[in-house]
């Protein structure tokens, strides 16, 4: 699911060639020449021309501009009469399902995680709810592998092809879904959707060329076409062409819900919401200082909770990096929309609780559990700001935290946090 390093992996260039360079790592390496991070999000964005591939609560989990600090029960559905599109598709989820009861953690240790064929450099994009499943990728000498972990074990998923690969998302029966690099010739590469389900790997139906970005507990998977938003209700089944209003010129679904809810962006500056049971509509954008914002994009969904990133300025109105951002929260069943003030522009996951995960205004990696903040100890010191801990994906009951930190080397390693 979406996080800073999806977006900084949006302006890795695709690769007719295998690639020994990681996007979150040149970032850091030239945070290290600054004192800050002097670009945002939807800065990043702004300036390419990818459509977001990928995309990891409850109200009042920060202390943002309305809400409280202590999380309360999952979202109600909207009782406005309001009249909302109606698509001839549903999307299959868990019914019934509900949060597990927990207790927000107060203190958190780090461990790295074991590579296959001793290789250092790899990351967690990607955990089950329950954390005992996290999938990213290494970096072995000339290239890229993609890697799947199960209870602390790592095994290689060979995905086709022979350039960039990952796979992104996982869930708790462990199939997962990712994407690889594939073409003849520059011209026609690009990127090919696959699950990894009952230890084999399957080419996800009726597409040539997308993505695939997160997977529910019903084994619904979402991601795009062609650039266009889709959802494989499962990976033998034929993609579900999600609608979206005339004019849209690219479109991307980036996270699932377990009842199906699925949200994405249109043109990199709406974001919008597909539900279960076929109605569709973008999410409202959020009001600061008196001042509407001008874009904004979702990049996860969980337990009727949304997290994404909004800027406000002229610059991003004409399409250039943005120098004004803010982490959002919506209810995406009623519209509310919230600003979160702890977060240097947005949190990078969340769980069922509300919890979130992300690198805090300090420059820091923490979690924020039932309104308190708790550190996120790095492998190796480092100076804050410098995108060298980033936690992925939290685990909902919060024990289980998955991401990437630097070691003292200054190499990428996989971990994970238990926290207690």
């Amino acid at each position: 699911m979406p996080s800073e390093t999806d977006l900084l992996r949006s302006l890795d260039p695709e690769p007719p060639q295998p690639s020994t360079v990681d996007i979150a790592r040149a970032m850091a390496d030239g945070q290290r020449r600054k004192t800050r991070r002097g670009v945002g999000y939807a800065g990043i964005v702004a300036v390419t021309t990818l459509a977001i591939a990928g995309a990891v609560v409850a109200v009042g989990v920060n202390r943002g501009k309305t809400g409280t600090t202590t999380p309360v029960a999952a979202p109600k559905a909207s009782a406005s009469k309001k009249a909302e599109p109606k698509g001839d598709y549903t999307i299959p989820g868990v019914t019934g399902w509900r949060a597990p009861a927990a207790t927000p953690p107060t203190s958190c240790t780090i461990e790295k995680l074991p590579v296959p064929d001793g290789v250092r450099m790899a990351l967690v994009s990607g955990a089950d709810p329950t954390g005992s499943y996290q999938v990213g990728r290494s970096y072995p000498k000339g290239g890229y592998q993609a890697v799947i972990w199960h209870n602390g074990k790592a095994k290689k998923v060979d995905l086709p092809g022979d350039m960039e690969e990952s796979l992104r998302d996982v869930n708790s029966s462990g199939a997962a879904v990712g994407w690889s690099y594939q073409g003849k010739t520059e011209a026609d590469t690009g990127p090919v959707p696959y699950a990894y389900v009952n230890g084999k790997v399957v080419k996800l139906a009726g597409v040539s060329r997308g993505e695939a970005t997160a997977i529910n507990e019903a084994g619904a998977i979402t991601g795009d076409a062609a650039d266009h938003a889709v959802v494989w209700p499962s990976p033998a089944q034929p993609p579900i062409r999600l609608p979206v209003p005339k004019g849209t010129k690219s479109s991307a679904a980036s996270d699932i819900d377990e009842d199906g809810t699925v949200v994405g962006n249109l043109d990199l500056r709406v974001p919008y919401v597909w539900f279960p049971d076929g109605t569709y509509r973008a999410l409202p954008l959020p009001t600061v200082d008196g001042k509407r914002a001008v874009g904004a994009r979702v990049f996860s969904v969980r337990n009727g909770w949304a997290i994404g990133v909004a800027d406000q300025s002229d610059e991003a109105r004409a399409g250039k990096p943005a120098d004004k951002m803010w982490a959002i929260r919506w209810n995406v069943r009623t519209g509310e929309t919230q600003i979160a003030d702890d977060w240097d522009m947005q949190p990078e996951a969340l769980n069922a609780q509300g919890w979130e995960v992300g690198i805090t205004k300090q420059g820091r990696a923490a979690l924020i559990a039932g309104g308190k903040q708790v550190k996120l100890p790095e492998l190796a010191p480092h100076d804050p700001g410098l995108l060298t801990n980033i936690p992925n994906a939290i685990s909902d009951d919060g024990k289980i935290i998955s991401g990437q930190s630097d070691d003292a080397s200054d190499t990428i390693r996989a971990v994970i946090w238990r926290c207690a």
